[in-house]
């Protein structure tokens, strides 16, 4: 069975943001797939497809320490469903 995350980042302005958002969750236990789309607001908008139900601290996490040592304060922000 897979899980499905749909969530915004905010502070995404380029491609090395891209990279390093899609880098963060692909490290994750059983990350399947993720479709990361850049929006005009400097945000990413995310689907993260894992076969592992994961706790959403944990992608949280993740995605904020690719913040470190940047101009960036990536945080995420879930979509209500």
């Amino acid at each position: 069975m897979s899980h499905q995350y749909h969530f915004q980042v905010e502070d995404v302005t380029c491609e090395k943001c891209d990279a390093r958002i899609r880098q963060a969750l692909l490290a994750l236990p059983g990350t399947q797939q993720v479709e990361l789309t850049r929006t005009q607001d400097n945000e990413a908008t995310v689907i993260l497809t894992t076969a592992e139900d994961l706790p959403t601290t944990h992608i949280e996490t993740a995605i904020e320490q690719q913040s470190a040592g940047t101009s960036h304060q990536y945080k995420v922000r879930w979509k209500k469903a």
